[in-house]
C-alpha cells in the first residue's frame, strides 16, 4: 500500500509537469516532481484517459493488483503547498488503515410462509421476515464485546421500546465478557427467566402451541417498566448463576431485581438442566423452578412449577426428536383456573428450512389473539 502511495504521487506530479513543461516559480527544479524526488520518465497520457497501474502487496502477499487511475486525478497536483500536503496525508492513513484490525458484523435472517387461523379469526395468509444483526469484537486484553440488533422488534414494537433510544429497552443488546463473567444491557432476559428452562419445544407460525390459556412463558416482571434489562452472570463448573435489574426510569416506583440459578450436567447419556429464579419489584415476588432431561433416545421431558405471588402455575411438556423429526405436546394450568395444551410437530427439510405445524386449545383466550382454539402450517426458513 505505501508502494501504491508513492507511485500515485510520482505518476500525478510527472502529469502536471508535463501539463506545463514551462514550469513556474516554486517549481521543485528540473528533474524532480513535487514530492521532492527524482520524477520517473513517463509517457505523455492524454488527460481523462485511464492508466493500469500494478502495486505489489506487502508481507506475504504476492499477486499485483491492479488499480485504474483515471488522469484527472492528477490535476489537483498542479496546485502546491497544501494541496500537496492533504495527498500525502490521505496516503498515510490508507496505509494506516489497511493494518488496523476490524470486529466482525454478520448478518443473519428468519423468514414464515403459512397459513394461521382460529374460532376468533378466519384462517388466513401469515408471512413474516426478522433480520438480525450480530456484531462482536475482542480487546487487546481478551475482553471480549459485542452487540444484536434485531430489526423485527424495529417495525413491530409500535412504541418508546421499539426505537434505538439509549434510554429504553429497543430491539438492541450489549455485552461485554472476560474472566469476571458477562454483563448485558438492553433487550435481555431477567435472571428469572434465563435461569429455567421452558415447556415448550420446537416453533409454530402463530406460536399456537405456546400461547393457549394455560401457558407461561417464565418472562416474569420482565417488561413491567421500559424493558431495559441489565444482566450479570457467572458460570463455574456445572454451576451459573445471574442478577439482573430493570429501573423505572421516573424515580418513583422500585427497580425489579432478579436472580438466577442454574445446574447442567451429562449422566450417563442423558442431559439434565435444573434452574432457579426469583423476582421482585418491591410489591410483587415469584418463584419460580424448572427441570429438564434430554435422553439419548430422543425423548425429552420438561417440568416448570411458578408462584406468581398472586397465582400458581404449573407446566409439562413430553417431546421425542428423531433425525429430521420433532413433535411435542404440553399441558399447563393455573391455581386461578385457566388451563390449556399444545401440539406442535416440525419437519426439518435441511438448509434452514423446517415445516411448522401448531396448534393450541385452552378454555379462555390465546395469548396470539386468534381464539380459544387456534392452529398454523407453514414453512420456516432461517438464513
Amino acid at each position: 500500500m505505501a508502494a501504491f502511495a508513492l507511485m500515485a504521487c510520482r505518476f500525478a506530479a510527472s502529469i502536471a509537469r508535463m501539463r506545463d513543461r514551462k514550469g513556474a516559480p516554486g517549481d521543485a527544479g528540473a528533474g524532480r516532481d513535487q514530492c521532492g524526488i527524482a520524477a520517473p520518465s513517463l509517457p505523455s497520457f492524454p488527460i481523462r484517459q485511464t492508466v493500469v497501474i500494478a502495486i505489489v502487496g506487502h508481507k506475504r502477499e504476492t499477486k499485483a493488483y491492479p488499480i485504474r487511475i483515471p488522469l484527472s486525478w492528477a490535476a489537483p497536483c498542479e496546485k502546491r503547498g497544501k494541496t500537496m500536503k492533504k495527498i500525502l496525508l490521505a496516503s498515510t492513513a490508507l496505509v494506516g488503515f489497511a493494518g488496523a484490525a476490524a470486529a466482525e458484523v454478520s448478518l443473519s435472517g428468519y423468514a414464515e410462509m403459512g397459513i394461521a387461523g382460529g374460532d376468533a379469526v378466519e384462517t388466513q395468509f401469515w408471512n413474516e421476515i426478522d433480520v438480525t444483526f450480530t456484531l462482536s469484537g475482542e480487546t487487546d486484553g481478551g475482553l471480549q464485546f459485542g452487540a444484536t440488533i434485531d430489526l423485527d422488534e424495529v417495525t413491530n414494537a409500535g412504541n418508546v421500546a421499539g426505537d434505538f433510544d439509549a434510554r429504553d429497552g429497543g430491539p438492541d443488546s450489549v455485552f461485554i465478557s472476560g474472566s469476571f463473567g458477562k454483563v448485558t444491557l438492553g433487550d435481555t432476559d431477567g435472571a428469572y427467566d434465563w435461569a429455567l428452562t421452558e415447556v415448550y419445544m420446537g416453533t409454530a407460525l402463530a406460536d399456537d402451541h405456546s400461547t393457549h390459556a394455560g401457558s407461561n412463558g417464565n418472562s416474569g416482571l420482565d417488561g413491567t417498566y421500559d424493558g431495559q434489562v441489565m444482566r450479570y452472570e457467572y458460570s463455574f463448573g456445572d454451576f451459573a448463576a445471574a442478577l439482573s435489574a430493570e429501573l423505572d426510569d421516573t424515580g418513583v416506583n422500585d427497580a425489579v431485581i432478579g436472580l438466577g440459578f442454574k445446574w447442567g450436567a451429562d449422566m450417563g447419556g442423558t442431559t439434565v438442566n435444573v434452574g432457579l429464579g426469583y423476582q421482585t419489584d418491591g410489591t410483587t415476588d415469584i418463584i419460580g423452578v424448572s427441570a429438564h432431561a434430554a435422553l439419548s433416545s430422543g425423548l425429552d421431558l420438561r417440568l416448570n412449577y411458578a408462584d406468581l405471588d398472586v397465582d400458581e402455575w404449573m407446566g409439562l411438556g413430553i417431546g421425542y426428536t428423531s433425525g429430521a423429526l420433532l413433535v411435542q405436546a404440553n399441558y399447563g394450568e393455573y391455581d386461578s383456573g385457566a388451563d390449556g395444551f399444545g401440539l406442535v410437530v416440525n419437519y426439518d427439510l435441511g438448509g434452514g428450512a423446517v415445516v411448522m405445524a401448531g396448534y393450541g386449545s385452552g378454555n379462555g383466550p390465546a395469548g396470539n389473539g386468534h381464539g380459544d382454539d387456534t392452529f398454523s402450517l407453514g414453512l420456516g426458513l432461517s438464513f
